[in-house]
């Protein structure tokens, strides 16, 4: 019998944690394969100079090795086409960390009115490139397959071109970019396409005639709008955050024409959170004034036939199409995303439970909602400890692994309540900037579910 040889493809790498021992994962893309003990046997024999047609693979192996080169995991080859020494097996001694959302600076170019880490004050210091290249290695020696890049505003370092190559030469990918857009350039992007990088950008912007206003800038509307065409013309995702109050909320429907000419692929409208520099302000909507308006813009929407994807502050998460493979490859098809069924087993947040957030000072926290709080105290920080180590830290962990059980022996009304399968509670962080209790029921949830709000916008957003 013919020998026969096969590699991974260049996007894959061979990774372990201490609670997910087999996986494979695509650094360019984001998709994440948990391996079975056979299907990790085959893979790690994917190297390019192992004949699998030897006597140490059986059929079930072959049959495996099938459906690795069907997905795009691997692939044919000839003998002696090996892979790169970065794709093979590597385990982290430390729990799973699916991402990291990287705050890379705490300076920014705007002086908006709700910064949530108040970058202007540079409150949370900024961090020098030896830093991040630390930081960095930390994130490669823990196995951290991706990051999604923010601050402050990113694209303000004039070194980001050398953290792009960076990232990608320790085969991190870009997932995301959170910028507010005005310094968005055919340069700049010209250096995340080069390195292999597609990011998904996230950009800010507050509604027409009332941008400049929220952000603190004369003149910055115009520069946002330019930016979010720069990026759609390079082909690039985009969806548009939108922060609204009482100074913006007249300008919704003028902003939501706009953001069909602008042909962006999602549009998220929330009030700020009371935090950081929004503390204290008197132009903030009520709940009441919130649910108004966030219903007549899903009117619009689903009049519209849904032109992109809609996210309502806590009302709903409503989707376009369905979308293909990656990152995203979670979508659904047309109407309201279905919400998860929680149990008293659920994690009580996913995203905290593998997706943490590192603050410019090197603060590592459970999510950026905790930014502002006394929780982020306590906090450890990854210029002074190891990531690896900090992963295993008993007080991150206490929030990071959650359960749904531990909030239902803390709340006895929720465990009697028909709504706890879909609001879970709720969010910890709003239950800690409402009550002061992170452990508590988190009010504005129960408002939303007991009041009738969530299925009220879900029987709109079908009405097209």
């Amino acid at each position: 019998m013919p020998a026969r040889y096969a590699r991974l493809t260049d996007q894959w790498l061979l990774r372990g944690w201490s609670d997910l021992p087999f996986a494979a994962v695509n650094w360019r893309n984001g998709d994440f394969r948990e391996l079975g003990r056979n299907s990790f046997y085959v893979a790690q024999a994917c190297d390019g100079r192992t004949d699998l047609h030897s006597a140490a693979f059986l059929p079930r192996h072959h049959r495996l090795l099938d459906v690795l080169i069907a997905g795009g995991i691997a692939e044919a080859c000839a003998n002696g086409d090996p892979v790169d020494p970065a794709q093979k097996y590597r385990r982290a001694e430390n729990p799973l960390i699916r991402g990291i959302c990287f705050s890379i600076t705490s300076r920014c170019n705007l002086n908006c009115r709700h910064c949530f880490m108040e970058a202007p004050s540079n409150r949370h210091r900024d961090l020098t490139f030896a830093d991040l290249v630390g930081l960095v290695d930390q994130f490669d020696r823990a196995n951290v397959p991706e990051v999604a890049l923010t601050g402050g505003e990113p694209l303000i370092r004039r070194d980001l071109p050398d953290v792009i190559h960076l990232l990608t030469g320790r085969r991190i990918g870009i997932a995301e970019v959170f910028s507010n857009g005005v310094l968005v350039t055919e340069r700049i992007l010209e250096e995340f396409l080069a390195s292999g990088h597609r990011p998904y950008f996230k950009v800010s912007f507050d509604g027409c005639g009332a941008h400049d206003f929220m952000r603190g800038s004369r003149g910055c509307e115009a520069k946002v709008v330019r930016g979010i065409r720069t990026l759609r013309e390079a082909g690039l995702p985009v969806t548009v955050i939108t922060s609204v109050d009482r100074v913006s909320r007249d300008s919704m429907p003028e902003t939501y024409e706009l953001m069909k000419s602008l042909d962006v692929d999602g549009w998220w409208i929330a009030p700020p959170v009371e935090m950081g520099n929004w503390q204290g302000s008197t132009t903030g909507l009520s709940t009441a004034e919130t649910i108004s308006l966030c219903a007549s813009v899903l009117r619009r929407w689903a009049a519209d036939g849904g032109p992109f994807d809609l996210k309502l502050w806590r009302l709903g998460l409503y989707r376009k199409h369905e979308s293909g493979e990656g990152r995203d490859a979670d979508r659904v098809g047309d109407g309201v995303l279905p919400a998860p069924l929680f149990t008293a087993e659920s994690w009580n947040c996913a995203g905290t439970h593998s997706r943490p957030y590192l603050l410019p000072d090197g603060t590592l926290l459970p999510c950026s909602g905790y930014t502002s709080t006394t929780l982020a105290g306590q906090m450890p920080n990854l210029l002074h400890r190891e990531l690896s180590e900090v992963w295993n830290d008993p007080q991150l962990r206490d929030i990071c692994d959650l359960r749904k059980r531990d909030l239902l022996a803390r709340n006895d009304e929720c465990a009697s309540c028909e709504h706890f399968a879909l609001c879970g509670s709720g969010c910890r962080v709003f239950a800690l900037t409402e009550t002061g209790d992170a452990l508590a029921r988190d009010p504005v949830a129960c408002d939303l579910f007991r009041n009738g709000h969530i299925r009220r916008f879900r029987e709109m957003s079908t009405a097209r």
